[in-house]
């Protein structure tokens, strides 16, 4: 295969990954400012912000490394549901409070669609990288 797509490949799960972790974080932050005494209200504006890049990279990455189909259109999901939630219905606060409390419904979608291709990608980096048995015939007892 390319190495090119290899690279695109190796990326994308890269940053599903962070993605997947920068989801963590940030609920871990929600629960440090409402539990913990300790207010990280900033950081987790800050870091929700900073996350955007990840899903970004996602979908140009989805394509340069010709990732199977069912992956295509779960990217471009999360790409429209990190919009949705942070440039969205987070400013609905005022006007719209009851759609402005899908904040935190929409952050756990994200987090189950993000950790599916998380996994789905680390599973094809993982085979692809893992010579086949037919290609290599020493392997079989030759």
């Amino acid at each position: 295969m390319n190495s090119k797509i290899n690279i695109s490949r190796y990326l994308y799960t890269a940053a599903a990954w962070i993605f997947v972790v920068g989801i963590l974080t940030q609920v871990f932050m929600i629960g440090l400012s409402l539990l913990g005494g300790r207010p990280s209200w900033q950081i987790h504006i800050g870091l929700g912000h900073w996350l955007g890049i990840a899903p970004l990279l996602m979908v140009v990455l989805v394509y340069a490394g010709r990732l199977p189909r069912p992956m295509k259109p779960f990217t471009l999901l999360v790409f429209a549901i990190y919009v949705l939630l942070a440039d969205v219905v987070i400013f609905m606060r005022g006007s719209a409070p009851i759609i402005a409390a899908l904040h935190p419904v929409l952050a756990m979608l994200l987090f189950g669609v993000a950790g599916f291709l998380a996994i789905r990608a680390w599973r094809l980096v993982r085979d692809s990288a893992v010579p086949s048995a037919l290609s290599h015939p020493t392997a079989m007892g030759d």
